[in-house]
């Protein structure tokens, strides 16, 4: 359990508050959080434009009605949670060279993301922002920082060719050195992609009277399946299944998690690769040959889907989000 540090909003309109207002919205009632307030109950205006003829029964409801907003920087209101299974095998060759295989299984809980979600956006999609500040229990649900599997095998191969090795080994003169000093190295690497985020994307009347923020999410409808099946490529013009999502309701909030445990976007399908040759000059002087391949298979890695639901491209895909394959050549002498 790690506790987080967080600008934390201490001063929205309690939730008791709330779930009247829609009481009474429902019953066709004029609602009461609503109202203006006719007797100006302060002696000066307050800060954040609450001036008399603004002021709003709601804003009296707040635990601290004097301000228009209130937050506590760097108060540790929030947690996370981590639990993995990791797994490591190392493997050396006779012949020269290591293998390494390291597995993750791995499961990251939390009511809050990050303070720079600003620099999370490009590959993860931002972070799940907090809907209600009141129910922090609301807000658990897998972090947008998630990964839950993750396969990472590296490698550094000698090939058993020329001078002392299986192969060719009483080659010498210019064919032995033709022959000699090759090897393979490389990482691949397998992750799971990240949860995706779904906000709604528009406020409400209660964000319209400044009573909550403006991190709405929407409802979820009963029953509906949010998967569509298909290979990446298939999905791009429609990742998730959109009609799953509705707008929140106008005195509340809506369902749907911080961040969506059943749907991910793509994740990592990467092959780095590289073939050396080292040739000998002299007893302390050797040239050293490279070629380097990222992302050897050319394979696109495609970034988040739009997870706004009042955006005109919720759930596609636009972006990629990883280079396409970059070849480059290494020569270095040692001496």
């Amino acid at each position: 359990m790690h506790l987080e540090q967080f600008n934390t909003n201490v001063n929205q309109i309690p939730d008791s508050f709330i779930a009247q207002a829609a009481q009474q919205a429902a019953a066709g009632q004029p609602v009461a959080i609503a109202q203006k307030v006719t007797t100006y109950p302060f002696s000066q205006n307050l800060p954040g434009g609450l001036a008399p003829g603004n002021l709003v029964q709601g804003q009296l409801d707040r635990p601290f009605p004097q301000y228009s907003g209130l937050n506590l920087n760097g108060y540790g209101c929030c947690s996370s949670n981590y639990n993995a299974l990791q797994a490591t095998v190392t493997r050396r060759f006779q012949g020269g060279g290591t293998m390494l295989v390291a597995y993750t299984n791995a499961k990251l809980l939390s009511n809050t993301d990050t303070l720079t979600d600003w620099l999370e956006g490009g590959t993860s999609g931002g972070s799940g922002p907090i809907q209600d500040w009141n129910n922090l229990k609301g807000e658990k649900s897998l972090s947008a920082q998630d990964v839950s599997q993750r396969l990472v095998i590296s490698y550094v191969l000698d090939l058993p060719f020329g001078k002392g090795k299986r192969y060719f080994s009483g080659s010498s003169g210019v064919g032995g050195k033709l022959v000699s000093g090759w090897g393979l190295d490389g990482v691949t690497t397998f992750q799971r992609g990240f949860p995706v985020k779904i906000q709604y994307g528009q406020g409400n009347s209660l964000t319209a009277l400044g009573l909550t923020n403006g991190n709405l999410r929407p409802n979820v409808v009963s029953g509906c399946n949010k998967d569509v099946s298909g290979g990446p490529v298939s999905k791009l013009s429609g990742w998730f299944n959109t009609s799953c999502f509705v707008a929140p309701p106008d005195w509340g909030f809506g369902n749907e998690p911080r961040v969506d445990s059943t749907l991910r976007q793509q994740g990592i399908n990467n092959f780095d690769f590289a073939v050396f040759k080292k040739t000998n000059i002299t007893e302390s002087t050797n040239i050293e040959f490279r070629t380097e391949f990222f992302n050897l298979f050319n394979h696109p890695q495609f970034g988040p889907p739009n997870g706004t639901l009042t955006s005109p491209n919720f759930g596609v895909v636009t972006n990629t989000i990883n280079n396409p394959r970059l070849i480059q050549f290494a020569l270095k002498l040692a001496f």
